[in-house]
């Protein structure tokens, strides 16, 4: 439990110190977010006017787009320029706490509600998957705060989906003085006050752009929406395709996915992809696995029923057809992963491309390849599309070296989705026959941990 965690490195009894540097300010109407060119060069913001107008926040990104932290296309290197100054101490500094991760999250948050105790409700009591992704979030950004291509899409990603928590403006200021507070803690070779200046320079831009990004999402979308179930399908004793229906239109791209919360477990949202492209009447599909003490996974596949009311989040995810090409698309679908590659296989045939789409779909049993009669009826219609089912037990070694017996696929994007250790496993094999990284899209690793339970 969170709290054992936090009495083994307790925070002092009196609360953290204000930092009254960090002021991040509440958003401004007509103000999009976009970095400062580098949080290094200790400059002030650029006034309101300098900022150019980026796209609404949580929008569907092309794919291909410069710099996706969230599991698409590899982020272009960084600028062969020098790093700034505040660069390189906040890098400095993250390469030491790297192996005291655990301890850092627990004293971060242990800081963060003796501070702002009211801060504590806005977390579920099982908070470890959100709990954890939070500050690791904060120093994923602090370590690109010098590639503003990289950063911008990232942080506007994150300010929408955390509407959904109930986030706003104020919060930030703690977050910020929690997480100085914890890093000053551990740091202890790195940290100095050249070191905290650069960290706090680094979190007001990181948390301005966040800031920025909720206000323009609050423009166009709601911080969730309310979707009613109204179909529960179990193809097998564990896996069940859920169909739902928003209570108003819901934007998405094929091969997205979305966060969901279940009125059994409130304010714990897991990450589930959509299992066809956008349809005309409007409902979303979903395939949920139950997994062993999986609290949403099993709340959904046990006790959902037609009628129940969910939460969805907004979508998120570059996984995504690319529509400007005509590559062929070579997809990896193991277990439920193969929702959204279905939702792919949809978006291209709506679109009236004929480009070769080859999936092959995992599972450890022939009773796993529970929707394999909708794919081969896709492929009875659609000439272009070839589907090979890969049935073993050792899926993450077995589906990437099926591939391999075939090809080439030197003409070939690469779609994966499935379980974290498939992914790494595809993707490694998949650059060792010869497809670039930047050609190889899949979901956040990280965010599919989450969804597991």
């Amino acid at each position: 439990m969170l709290e054992a965690r936090h009495r083994m490195d307790a925070p002092p009894t009196k609360p953290p110190r204000r930092l009254a540097q960090i002021r991040p300010v509440g958003p401004a109407a007509g103000r999009s977010a976009a970095p400062r060119e580098a949080a290094g060069t200790a400059q002030q913001p650029a006034p309101p006017g300098a900022r150019p107008v980026a796209a609404p926040a949580g929008a569907p990104v092309a794919p291909g787009a410069p710099g996706r932290l969230d599991g698409g296309p590899t982020a272009p290197p960084q600028s062969a320029s020098e790093p700034s100054p505040d660069a390189l101490l906040v890098r400095r500094t993250l390469t030491e706490v790297a192996p005291i991760a655990d301890k850092v999250t627990s004293y971060f948050y242990a800081l963060l509600f003796t501070g702002h105790p009211d801060l504590r409700q806005m977390f579920p009591a099982a908070m470890d998957v959100q709990r954890d992704r939070l500050l690791k979030a904060l120093l994923t950004a602090a370590e690109h705060i010098d590639n503003p291509q990289v950063l911008a899409p990232y942080l506007r990603r994150l300010g929408s989906g955390h509407r959904k928590y109930g986030t706003r403006p104020e919060h930030y200021p703690a977050v910020g003085e929690a997480l100085i507070g914890s890093l000053s803690r551990y740091a202890t070779q790195t940290w100095g006050p050249e070191a905290e200046a650069a960290w706090v320079r680094a979190y007001t831009a990181i948390s301005q752009i966040m800031i920025d990004a909720a206000a323009e999402h609050e423009q166009v979308a709601p911080a969730w929406w309310q979707a009613e179930v109204v179909s529960h399908d179990l193809r097998t004793p564990d896996i069940a395709v859920i169909t739902v229906r928003p209570d108003q239109p819901y934007p998405f791209l094929a091969g997205q996915y979305t966060s969901l919360e279940t009125p059994w477990w409130p304010r714990v949202w897991r990450h589930y992809s959509f299992a066809s492209a956008p349809r005309a009447d409007g409902l979303l599909s979903f395939h949920v696995k139950a997994v062993p003490a999986g609290w949403v996974s099993n709340a959904l596949v046990r006790h959902a029923r037609p009628g129940d009311v969910l939460r969805l989040g907004p979508p998120a995810g570059s996984m995504v057809v690319d529509h400007s090409t005509e590559n062929g698309m070579l997809c990896l679908g193991g277990g439920t992963g193969i929702a959204p590659i279905k939702a792919l296989i949809e978006d291209v045939a709506e679109h009236g491309e004929r480009r070769p789409v080859e999936v092959f779909y995992g599972a450890r049993t022939d009773v796993d390849l529970y929707d394999i009669d909708t794919l081969l009826g896709l492929q009875k219609s659609h000439s272009w599309l070839s589907v090979r089912p890969v049935v073993s037990e050792g899926l993450t070694g077995q589906l990437p070296q099926a591939v391999g017996e075939h090809g080439p696929w030197n003409s070939y994007d690469a779609y994966i989705s499935g379980p974290p250790g498939l992914i790494r496993s595809g993707v490694d094999a998949l650059k060792r026959i010869g497809i670039p990284g930047e050609r190889i899209r899949h979901d956040a690793v990280e965010e599919l941990v989450g969804a597991a339970s």
